[in-house]
Parts: structure tokens; C-alpha cells; sequence
């Protein structure tokens, strides 16, 4: 799965991408909001854009706008950085950073399940 981790924190730029190459996926992380900006325009094609609490709010859901334009099956989750907290962004998903690499994984998954195909049975 193609993955873009947009952070300006290098170093949790560095502990995502190795997790998530870890688990098969192909990650491209920026750490630039400029360069971030510059992906939600482009062509690349990601399945699962994240976007960290470390983005500026205005320009974390600037991203996200851009990203439902021409990015619209991308899946966008937010990380907040605890549990609880309630951040001013419209992603598909949201997961704490605290409850680590485990819990990222398992919310991409989630969100790029393939829904099962109804049977009509009951």
C-alpha cells in the first residue's frame, strides 16, 4: 500500500516510515509543509495520507481539502498526539501517536478494508 506520512518532526517522520515499511507499505514522508502541499496537488497516487498533529491546524485541513480534490480515494487520518483530544480537522479516521505503531497499523487497515459484498441473505 502507498503510503504519504507528512510530519515536520523529523524524528517521528523516521520511527512511522520505519514501522510502516516494516509492514509492507511503501512510504513517502515529507516533512515540509511546503512539500506536503506540493503532493496534494501532485499526481502521485497514495492510498493513505497521514497527517500529524505537528502540521499547523489551517494547513493540516488546507491538505486535507486539496487531497479530497484531487486525491479523492486517498483515506486521510489525522494523528493527535492523546487520546482525547479533539483536533479541528475533517480526516476519515484520527488515532493517538501515544498508543504507538500497533494501533496506526490497525486503523489503516480498518480504513482500507474492502467492504464485504452483500449476499441479500438476512
Amino acid at each position: 500500500m502507498n503510503v504519504l506520512s507528512i510530519t515536520t518532526d523529523p524524528e517521528l517522520s523516521t520511527f512511522r516510515q520505519y514501522a510502516l515499511e516494516s509492514a509492507g507499505h511503501a512510504v513517502v514522508s515529507l516533512i515540509s509543509e511546503k512539500d506536503a502541499l506540493r503532493a496534494a496537488s501532485g499526481d502521485a497516487s497514495f492510498e493513505v495520507v497521514l497527517i500529524c498533529h505537528h502540521v499547523q491546524s489551517g494547513v493540516a485541513r488546507r491538505l486535507i481539502r486539496l487531497f479530497r480534490q484531487n486525491h479523492a480515494t486517498a483515506k486521510v487520518i489525522y494523528i493527535v498526539h492523546l487520546y482525547g483530544e479533539w483536533p479541528e480537522v475533517e480526516a476519515d479516521r484520527y488515532v493517538a501517536g501515544a498508543d504507538g505503531p500497533a494501533a496506526l497499523l490497525k486503523v489503516i487497515r480498518e480504513v482500507t478494508a474492502v467492504p464485504a459484498a452483500s449476499t441479500g441473505q438476512t
